[in-house]
């Protein structure tokens, strides 16, 4: 019987994990009925738990009171103190949800104690964690960021980087609501030191994926930050605001970028081989990169720095050019149809097979008498405007 009752608790566990709620809900109820029927007051208490996270995630939270407040009249029936201490904080969630912030406190702060007693690291800092956001949405931000510290301590204690990450952006957000932008940077930079040290350390290539898993959000925070070096191939960045961002060495290659906004972004040396600019502002970008078969196609490039970048077969159709610096650029075979060039430079630059269709190159430096007939012949206009 118990043996059949701990594989249903086990297979809920993986149903809940696949948010299979509702057969998560079916499988412990029936490990809780073996296990009051084996008397297994231990056991039954960890499958009232669970009904009671099933039953949150379903909605149906009085449910989920009924539950933890079963579990935890069992664990202090057998003196399981560990048993104890879960069941209050997830009370504390629970009320949490409901928006009694005050009970929620109540609850976290009685299994703060018992955590402490017991020497339960781990749920020490979840119980901190979650006392800190409570006692945030309460606007108290200067005892949210007091527990907050201390999650923090103990989650590079125990080397847990998802809740150190995840602490880090709690601090940064409480501080930015205080106003003191000063910690709330610092707290930022922590989090990208924080990635980077993962990317070096581990497997993992894919810095979008360590992000997120250390609090960052990549369509906000990378803005203005030092990714130099970083792996982003293939990454999806489409619309993200990398304005300023350092970005000089990176691996970008097929990465898509559209509708970002890199204005003034350093990609010196960076590889965006077969990446997907389109409609990206790269206005004062430096770009003197390798950036061949790139989609820029209706890109705002205007004074970007292009000098001797490499962009045969890029396609630049519609991109706004104008004032940038092309010296030593290779275009060959480029898309230029329909692209505003401006007051671009272009002295030395290799456009040999490049299309240039409607392509405006009025005061455009650079270009000898020849070239400009050559281009013109090809569809290039010339005239101010």
């Amino acid at each position: 019987m118990l043996n059949e009752a701990d594989y249903l608790l086990k297979q809920g566990i993986s149903q809940y994990q696949t948010s299979q709620f509702e057969a998560a809900l079916q499988s412990w109820q029936q490990a809780l009925s073996l296990y009051q029927a084996s008397q297994d007051l231990r056991r039954e208490g960890a499958a009232l738990g669970n009904l009671g996270a099933a039953y949150q995630a379903l909605g149906n939270l009085p449910r989920a009171i009924e539950c933890h407040q079963q579990h935890l009249s069992v664990a202090k029936a057998i003196q399981d103190r560990l048993g104890e201490g879960n069941a209050l904080g997830n009370l504390g969630n629970v009320y949490q949800a409901l928006g009694d912030v005050t009970r929620a406190i109540d609850y976290q702060q009685q299994r703060l104690a018992i955590v402490q007693a017991i020497q339960d690291r781990l749920g020490e800092g979840q119980t901190l964690g979650n006392l800190g956001s409570a006692y945030y949405s309460l606007g108290n931000y200067t005892s949210a960021i007091a527990c907050f510290k201390q999650y923090l301590a103990i989650t590079r204690e125990l080397q847990d980087h998802r809740g150190e990450g995840q602490v880090l952006r709690s601090l940064r957000l409480a501080y930015a609501a205080l106003g003191d932008l000063t910690h709330a940077i610092e707290y930022q930079q922590q989090q990208l030191t924080m990635a980077r040290q993962l990317l070096l350390a581990a497997s993992s290539d894919d810095f979008t994926k360590v992000a997120k898993m250390v609090g960052l959000n990549p369509a906000e925070d990378f803005a203005g930050a030092d990714l130099s070096g970083v792996n982003l191939r293939g990454a999806v960045l489409s619309g993200t605001n990398l304005s300023g961002t350092n970005l000089s060495l990176a691996n970008l290659s097929r990465a898509n970028l559209s509708g970002a906004n890199l204005a003034n972004a350093s990609l010196n040396n960076a590889n965006l081989r077969d990446a997907d600019l389109r409609g990206a502002n790269l206005s004062h970008a430096d770009l003197r990169t390798l950036l061949p078969r790139a989609n820029l196609s209706g890109a705002n490039l205007s004074s970007a720095n292009l000098c001797s970048a490499y962009l045969p077969s890029a396609n630049l159709s519609g991109a706004d050019l104008s004032s940038a610096g092309l010296c030593d650029a290779d275009l060959s075979g480029v898309n230029l149809s329909g692209a505003n060039l401006k007051d671009a430079d272009l002295s030395r630059a290799d456009l040999n097979n490049a299309k240039v269709e409607n392509a405006q190159f009025s005061r455009a430096l650079g270009l000898s008498e020849s070239m400009k007939r050559d281009l013109e012949q090809c569809g290039a206009i010339f005239e101010d405007g």
